[in-house]
């Protein structure tokens, strides 16, 4: 509601209204209605941000459900039923079908197990893990670990658990994510830049056709109510729900 461009339509909806106020001529109430619709505009348009947004949040909050609640493991050679989030480093732990990984684990053996990654890397088809194969280079790329986040989709299979929490591979990528610092894309940055061109040019002609009113002598209030709708007429209206609009059937 409160971004740059927001702010140049909430001034000219004010500018409208304001011209309506003081125009003598009652009858004509363009400058009423317009200054509505650029209110009505800006105000859904806030609202329809508001909702794209908190979409986006919604689906980071997703993230907390990854996390099974109950796990599977092997203490003192007893198997025992815990709460996913009291597993540590060292603990055995079964996985079966159906079930999401509580943590990296070290597969030992297994039994047609396989595994979606899909969290992880994008990969759509489930990987196989077989930990009779040699270890590759790349972690995510291994047939013998299993990363919390991920979820067995068929088979079950028994390791050892090796990272929780924040030091997981999924842990470390939302650690990155959430340190990045977020700097403004290149589109933007141009429309912040036209944004403040159109704005010089709307005030600039504003308070040029204003002297120049003032000039051939026309009446202070038809000459203020003038160069208000030069000014209200330069503002691209229609810029702010276009681009929020578009951007978000693009994405």
């Amino acid at each position: 509601m409160v971004g740059f461009f927001s702010l140049l339509l909430w001034f000219g909806s004010a500018l409208c209204f304001i011209g309506y106020i003081i125009q003598e001529d009652k009858e004509d109430k363009s400058n009423l209605y317009l200054g509505i619709v650029l209110a009505a505009v800006t105000f859904i348009t806030g609202c329809f941000s508001y909702a794209q947004s908190s979409k986006s949040a919604e689906m980071m909050s997703q993230f907390e459900n990854f996390i099974p609640p109950i796990a599977n493991v092997i203490r003192d050679g007893q198997p025992k039923k815990i709460d996913a989030k009291n597993i540590v480093p060292g603990d055995i732990v079964d996985v079966s079908g159906g079930e999401n990984i509580p943590c990296d684990i070290v597969i030992m053996n297994s039994n047609d197990m396989k595994v979606s990654n899909a969290s992880l890397t994008g990969e759509s088809e489930d990987i196989e893990i077989d930990p009779e194969l040699e270890p590759v280079k790349y972690i995510l790329e291994t047939k013998n670990t299993i990363f919390f986040g991920t979820q067995c989709t068929a088979g079950k299979g028994r390791g050892i658990c090796i990272k929780t929490g924040d030091s997981t591979v999924i842990g470390q990528i939302a650690n990155l994510a959430s340190s990045a610092e977020a700097e403004p894309t290149p589109l933007s940055v141009e429309i912040d830049r036209f944004i403040k061109i159109i704005t010089a040019v709307a005030l600039s002609l504003g308070i040029i056709f204003f002297i120049f009113g003032l000039i051939y002598e026309y009446g202070i209030i038809t000459n203020l109510v003038f160069a208000i709708g030069i000014i209200v007429a330069n503002v691209p209206e229609g810029l702010l729900a276009t681009v929020t609009v578009s951007l978000a059937l693009t994405a």
